[in-house]
């Protein structure tokens, strides 16, 4: 089962990626730093302060994804399009498009794109395939020609993301669960809310 965030009014969020990574010294002197777990998305959730209707809309939704069992699917609402198409979100160029293949993890080659899509370094876009959803940060992009375009992106695109995949630049998606333990709701007149999501495969 997946759920949507409820309709309640956050703060501004973004999405940063969490690298698990082991360093080596030598006295002061880092000499090797070794990646030991995947990377993955961690996006910290706050509420601006809520009225009564909101805040049992939040709890209702506190409740259903019951401390980290269920998916939500989070959206970005600060960087939800392309940079080319801020104040045009309702551009041609940003139809749904295909993923061809993956090289190395980090290199994509998507089609069935609208020729002229520009996507610059710092646009996120997402994939999905089935159930799952990946998101990913473009680091070279490009403007798609022949209806297909090559990117350098990070994170790697996982191995249950195949080609066939729907690639997805107006507000992307990713699946996510609450970090269990970190729900917290001020007890005020119109109180404030804060969570923490975590990326997981679906």
């Amino acid at each position: 089962m997946m759920v949507n965030l409820p309709a309640v009014r956050f703060t501004t969020t973004r999405p940063e990626i969490v690298d698990s990574v082991s360093v080596s010294r030598a006295g002061n002197r880092m000499i090797g730093v070794v990646d030991y777990a995947d990377p993955y998305w961690q996006i910290p959730m706050r509420t601006l302060p809520m009225g009564a209707a909101e805040l049992q809309a939040l709890l209702a939704f506190r409740d259903r994804v019951r401390a980290g069992m269920v998916t939500v699917v989070f959206r970005p609402t600060d960087n939800c399009l392309p940079q080319a198409y801020w104040g045009n979100a309702g551009s041609a160029h940003l139809a749904d498009g295909t993923l061809s293949s993956v090289v190395n993890g980090f290199n994509v080659m998507l089609y069935n794109l609208v020729n002229g899509l520009k996507l610059m370094p710092g646009d996120l876009f997402s994939l999905k395939d089935g159930a799952y959803r990946s998101l990913h940060r473009v680091m070279v992009g490009g403007t798609a020609a022949a209806g297909a375009l090559a990117l350098n992106v990070e994170p790697f695109v996982p191995p249950y993301i195949t080609a066939g995949a729907v690639a997805k630049f107006l507000r992307p998606e990713l699946n996510t669960r609450i970090l269990p333990g970190s729900f917290a709701v001020a007890d005020d007149h119109r109180p404030v809310a804060a969570f923490t999501l975590v990326e997981v495969p679906q």
